[in-house]
């Protein structure tokens, strides 16, 4: 299935509550949403592991905006543990993620005052059948085995590290969503310095998580 969405917005979007569009498990949804472009930078090799590290290869920044602005924290600041990178992009990608959401059609915001500011927001779904579309996928992807692409691999990736099982499937059991997303994770990482570098972005999104105060790692 292709929705024409990036891998952060599909993660944002299974976020939603999927009646009034509230925003839920917003630390988890943002690392894994922060974390995407990471895991692209690593997989089309602007990222390489190195010396136990990542840092950036020498090659023209990527065109995507927040591949971009990764890869300039992983080059200015090649002395930072990758969560570091991640918390510093982290607001900006979850926005990016929202507004392509309702650029593309697929949701609305809605926004309450606050001190006369819009403080908070909802994202209600204009097109459910997309939701409902990219639920499908999953679920015959890991309730099925069914095959998956390479961006449905990479997400499944990043909602198993991110503990997102029960956003991405809330009616399945959430044990099994679990265990399945598990072994899909572990089947996907590539291999050599590539898998070196995946696992290190992924266990960045881990370390961020647990650092964050008043939650545990999924």
């Amino acid at each position: 299935m292709d929705t024409g969405l990036t891998v952060g917005e599909r993660i944002a979007l299974l976020g939603l509550d999927q009646l009034d569009g509230a925003p839920h498990d917003a630390l988890r949804v943002g690392a894994a949403v922060a974390a995407a472009p990471l895991l692209q930078l690593v997989r089309c090799g602007g990222v390489v592991a190195e010396g136990g590290r990542l840092v950036a290869a020498d090659r023209p920044a990527p065109r995507e905006p927040l591949a971009a602005a990764v890869a300039a924290q992983v080059r200015e600041h090649p002395e930072a543990r990758p969560q570091a990178w991640l918390l510093a992009v982290r607001d900006q990608a979850v926005t990016a993620a929202y507004d392509g959401l309702q650029a593309k059609g697929v949701v609305r915001r809605e926004g309450r005052k606050l001190l006369g500011a819009f403080g908070s927001y909802r994202y209600p779904v204009t097109d459910a059948s997309v939701p409902q579309a990219l639920r499908r996928e999953l679920a015959g992807v890991v309730l099925d085995g069914a095959p998956a692409g390479p961006e449905t691999a990479e997400l499944i990736t990043l909602l198993h590290h991110a503990g997102l099982h029960a956003r991405a499937l809330p009616d399945a059991d959430p044990a099994e969503v679990k265990e399945r997303m598990g072994e899909l994770a572990a089947r996907t990482g590539a291999s050599g310095a590539v898998g070196e570098a995946v696992s290190a972005a992924l266990a960045s999104l881990t370390v961020l998580l647990v650092s964050v105060p008043g939650i545990a790692a999924g």
